[in-house]
């Protein structure tokens, strides 16, 4: 109970962080949507110079699905909110986290929660209210589904913040996190699904990918919503997904064993 009050308490911090500076929350709130009509115009020119009506195994209505969900679930995370412990790494300020009586991972975790909160409640009553306007040109997934999906998407946003961390925690090593930053960026948005679905990648390509984590992260919670076949079984998937998460954990767990056996403060 206690730990569960004390990460409750760090997400309320941060989600007060992130309302104070209501200049910058607005802005990287509403700004990826101009990303998603420049990939629904992109599409649309696609399927319309198609005869067939179809890309790949996609019907229109399950291209503009995929990029609906797809915008809304990768844009949980902005660049700010994923950045946040890098920049504190490089700053100094990430002295105040190992002064706190919370595990260093719990309060990395509760960061990005707090963070993702105010662009769930946003991402998911816009895209709601596209599936209410345009449910004719959209697919709609049964009730069942949709609760499978939504067990998928948790368990991918576990597993995204933890590699996040993860990842973040390398910036220790480094003199700067920004190619860091736009390498794990890249290589996420393309093998998870972000840019284009893997399911349309060359068999080989796609085989890759499937044996990655990433696809994990996006791919797997829309084609479930979608109701396409996953490539490997249902449970299976989930278990995959419970399982990369942990991995990530235990990999930030012994790096951050590294870097507090070897960091020290200076100054008062």
């Amino acid at each position: 109970m206690m730990g569960n009050s004390r990460f409750i308490r760090l997400v309320g911090l941060c989600l007060e962080e992130v309302l104070y500076y209501k200049a910058a929350f607005l802005f990287n709130l509403f700004t990826p949507f101009i990303l998603l009509g420049g990939q629904f115009m992109l599409w649309r020119t696609l399927y319309n110079m198609s005869e067939t009506g179809v890309i790949g195994a996609y019907s229109r209505a399950e291209m503009y699905t995929f990029l609906i969900v797809a915008f809304a679930i990768n844009n949980l995370l902005t660049w700010s909110s994923e950045n946040n412990l890098s920049r504190e790494i490089r700053s100094g300020t990430v002295a105040a986290r190992f002064i706190r009586p919370v595990p260093f991972i719990v309060q990395s975790l509760a960061g990005m929660t707090g963070f993702m909160i105010p662009q769930f409640i946003v991402n998911f009553t816009i895209v709601g209210l596209i599936f209410v306007v345009f449910s004719s040109q959209l697919v709609i997934p049964t009730i069942g589904t949709l609760a499978l999906a939504l067990v998928s998407l948790a368990l991918g946003l576990i597993l995204r913040m933890a590699m996040v961390s993860c990842i973040s925690l390398l910036c220790f090593f480094t003199t700067s996190h920004l190619g860091l930053t736009w390498t794990r960026t890249a290589i996420t948005e393309f093998f998870s699904g972000a840019l284009i679905p893997v399911t349309l990648f060359p068999v080989w390509l796609a085989t890759i990918s499937f044996h990655t984590p990433f696809p994990l992260i996006l791919q797997v919670p829309i084609s479930i919503f979608l109701n396409e076949p996953t490539h490997f079984p249902l449970g299976v998937t989930f278990a995959l997904q419970a399982g990369w998460a942990l991995v990530f954990l235990g990999l930030h767990q012994l790096l951050y064993a590294r870097v507090r056996k070897n960091v020290s403060f200076a100054g008062g």
